[in-house]
């Protein structure tokens, strides 16, 4: 019987939606400033496939390849990876902007995980939420630094 499991955090970022999206598409900077996705690949559009790398909390670095499933410019970019074929270990990874009216900006960072095997992955995913900790920790860092 399959199983999900949810993993949600949230950020307020200091900065307007369209900083912060310029900062999460900018595939190429990720390796300066992100702990966590510390590389990404590829056309960020719907139907077509990243190359993703992930480094977790220890050092231990996984690469996968997502389809991504939604772009909203400023607003939201989600993602479905697989580990093997569909229904074993899936995961919608989704970033959520949400522009407040004081001109920041709350992200909400999250994977809903789904599979038959997800009752084995417990402390993978919890490794993960670590990592989306940290992630959102050093995108607020990057933020404040391209202010200046």
């Amino acid at each position: 019987m399959a199983q999900e499991h949810r993993i949600e955090t949230t950020a307020h970022l200091d900065a307007r939606a369209n900083e912060v999206w310029a900062v999460l598409t900018d595939f190429p900077a990720y390796g300066e400033w992100n702990p966590f996705l510390t590389a990404i690949a590829g056309l960020l559009a719907e139907d077509e496939r990243l190359d993703v790398t992930l480094t977790r909390p220890g050092g231990k670095v996984d690469r996968f390849r997502p389809r991504v499933l939604r772009v909203s410019p400023a607003r939201q970019i989600r993602w479905l990876g697989r580990l093997g074929p569909g229904g074993l270990f899936d995961g919608e990874h989704y970033f959520v902007l949400e522009p407040q009216p004081d001109g920041t900006t709350v992200l909400t960072h999250g994977e809903r995980f789904t599979g038959v095997l997800v009752p084995l992955m417990k402390s993978a995913l919890a490794d993960t939420e670590q990592g989306f900790t940290a992630m959102n920790e050093a995108l607020a860092a990057r933020l404040s630094t391209q202010e200046d």
